[in-house]
């Protein structure tokens, strides 16, 4: 009997990213930027109502 075929190696890359995304070790990084809502831009209404 033959030795099972190695696993390909995009699979085997695939199971190591898949492991850690699942693990509690993958935790974001607060990078301590914050969403910030900027003023709406100024309405230009004498050009567009022509």
């Amino acid at each position: 009997m033959t030795e099972p075929e190695p696993e390909r190696p995009d699979l085997a890359a695939w199971r190591r990213r898949h492991e850690l995304r699942k693990s509690s070790a993958a935790q974001p990084i607060p990078s301590g930027k914050t969403y910030q809502r900027k003023p709406k831009h100024d309405q230009e209404t004498d050009e567009r109502d022509g």
